[in-house]
């Protein structure tokens, strides 16, 4: 039988739930699922102007036709809300496990609809939904929450089944918390969906099941014939090599060594200090662990150990965003210090890139004279207890709990404040890496390095795209890093639609090729996909997410923050470099590719993607 969509929708006000089906010929084709079916769901079911924090908001948690099929990093999901940190649309993707073990359960999403009247967590096992007392585990960490649901549940084993928790940071609704999972090594971490989460009174979700994935496919013989062979060359490859050794880190030096790591909130892109946190140092001294999630051939999560005063922390998962926000860009060097801030964030449930964001801001207001408390760039110890303030709004937590753009406003410091959208940037500074300039200004949900990562034409040749295996001057401001990052932004929607981990594109020829994408969902929904059509996918989708937006009346406009656009870059390979230049022409170049006008798509665009339904919205 041809495959349909199931998403259950549960009401949490009066503990019910029904399914609804999308057709893989209807919705399903113009959307694929995660991300492009979350933005299309949103947009038509989201009222305009409603508080992210009130029952009226969703929370989508989706995931898309290859999730748990192929052998290819494919336990991902995405989640859709309205941001409590921007006030308008977001998305957030989750690997570990939980994505396929919520196929597994029964369904291929959940939307969480209204609010609960007493703290739950919700299981899923097999079809069959249950809503469970969660009072005892109100105040828990996510770490501590996910253990005792999994004992409740009898189901200890990491593989078994899946878990998604808050902490007390979505509890306490601070506008970064995060949705943690699979024992806090993997969260859906931007735009505040732990707090989403939080305000619906709901701790956790459970799912198990055993769904034959397979059975629904079209042609599965030749599904798993693909994954196979795509699997076993990235896996024989040597282009998962860095990834395998070091994860993501390993570009701490590489995104040093152009000028491009923000150090002290982007005051400079150089860290002379910074191999000491490298992914190198790092695999040398505090790894213990190497892991991948289910289904993945490269195994990139690196698991750490550390120590800082009289505690010594669990395990720790480690990456070079969370290593940026709370290392470099707080002036911090000393490893065991930013592994056990990660640690606490994981477990309290904060996104690691905005607290990192926050912290940055609040130090540099108040070396400005502008905060009422006194932080020191480095200065670990305040920064571990800031985290804590943050997480349970205590004190001048409390309004550090708001965000890197709140303080901005409030403190009258624009500068202060480094991102678009109201969500702070992560990793790369744009006077240093070129291709972010567009990328960033024009992110659906603000700051963002997965919308596009236009940094593969700069750092190394890529495969695939209007320019195979070219590279470019990361210093370069030139036509093609716009029409690149079009291009990408359209194929990555596709990738968190499907949903895919990105760094199956990532390793250099080995990668899954387009063309490849193209025939495992014909195979899987007997369609004759082309690839062109999935490019028109992705440029749907996006269009779609910029509607919410436009519906809003909030971050129409595609910016830069001063310090990018107009401060030059003091020091290192990138001296002297701003954004304006490349911004100022560069943005309107975008927009005649995109067929845009002014941050909005025009109504030919809409007919063109065939969304002319919100047609009224323009």
């Amino acid at each position: 039988m041809p495959p349909r969509y199931s998403l259950l929708r549960v009401d949490l006000r009066n503990r019910l739930f029904r399914v609804e089906y999308f057709d893989y010929g209807t919705v399903i084709r113009r959307f694929l699922g995660g991300r492009g079916l979350g933005a299309y769901l949103a947009l038509k079911e989201i009222p305009r102007g409603i508080d992210p924090l009130s029952p009226e908001n969703r929370l989508y948690m989706l995931t898309g036709p290859l999730t748990g099929v192929v052998p290819i990093a494919s336990s991902r999901m995405t989640f859709v809300a309205k941001s409590p940190l921007t006030g308008s649309y977001t998305h957030s993707k989750m690997a570990g496990n939980f994505a396929y073990w919520l196929r597994k359960s029964g369904y291929d999403g959940v939307v969480l609809e209204g609010k609960a009247d007493e703290p739950i967590y919700i299981s899923i096992v097999n079809g069959t939904v249950e809503f469970h007392n969660a009072r005892h585990m109100w105040g828990k960490d996510a770490l501590e929450t996910e253990v005792m649901i999994r004992r409740e549940m009898k189901c200890l084993g990491e593989n078994d089944c899946g878990v998604i928790t808050i902490g007390p940071a979505g509890e306490n609704l601070v506008k970064f918390a995060s949705i943690m999972g699979s024992f806090t090594q993997r969260a859906a971490g931007r735009g505040g969906l732990g707090a989403v989460m939080g305000s619906k009174l709901v701790k956790g979700v459970f799912v198990k099941g055993n769904r034959d994935l397979l059975a629904e496919a079209f042609d599965r013989k030749k599904l798993l014939e693909i994954g196979v062979r795509v699997s076993g060359r990235i896996a024989k490859g040597s282009g998962k090599d860095p990834l395998h050794k070091f994860g993501t880190s390993v570009l701490v030096n590489i995104i040093n060594s152009v000028g491009a790591l923000p150090t002290r909130n982007f005051e400079t892109g150089v860290m002379p200090t910074a191999e000491k946190f490298s992914g190198e140092v790092l695999a040398e001294k505090f790894l213990v662990k190497r892991h991948g999630c289910a289904l993945c051939p490269i195994a990139c999560t690196k698991i750490g150990k550390a120590s800082w005063g009289d505690k010594s922390s669990g395990n720790i998962k480690y990456e070079y965003e969370s290593l940026f926000a709370l290392g470099s860009n707080l002036g911090v060097d000393d490893p065991n210090a930013i592994l056990s801030m990660i640690d606490a964030c994981n477990r309290y449930g904060l996104d690691t890139i905005s607290t990192g964001n926050t912290l940055a801001t609040a130090t540099e207001l108040s070396q400005k004279g502008l905060f009422p408390e006194k932080i020191t760039w480095g200065d670990a110890n305040t920064y571990m207890k800031l985290i804590e303030d943050i997480a349970f709004r205590r004190g001048i937590g409390n309004e550090l709990a708001e965000g890197a753009y709140y303080l901005s406003v409030k403190y009258k410091d624009p500068e202060s404040f480094v991102g678009t959208r109201g969500q702070g940037f992560p990793a790369y500074d744009p006077r240093a890496l070129k291709g972010f300039v567009i990328a960033y200004a024009t992110a659906n949900r603000g700051g963002d390095h997965n919308e596009a990562w236009p940094a593969m034409i700069e750092l190394g040749p890529y495969p695939f795209g209007p320019y195979p295996n070219k590279v470019f001057d990361p210093l370069g401001e030139v036509e093609e890093k716009i029409v690149f990052t079009v291009w990408e932004q359209n194929y990555y929607a596709v990738y968190d639609s499907l949903v895919l981990c990105n760094f199956v594109d990532q390793v250099g020829d080995d990668s899954l090729r387009p063309e490849e994408i193209v025939e495992l969902l014909n195979a899987y929904a007997g369609w004759n996909l082309t690839y062109e059509e999935l490019i028109t996918i992705g440029e749907r989708i996006f269009n779609t997410e910029r509607l919410f937006h436009v519906k809003e009346g909030r971050w129409v406009r595609d910016e830069l923050p001063p310090k990018i656009l107009k401060k030059p870059m003091p020091d290192g390979p990138a001296k002297g470099h701003t954004a304006e230049k490349f911004f100022e022409w560069g943005i309107k170049k975008y927009y005649e590719l995109r067929g845009w006008v002014d941050g909005k798509p025009t109504r030919d665009t809409l007919r063109k993607l065939g969304l002319e339904e919100f047609e009224y919205l323009l």
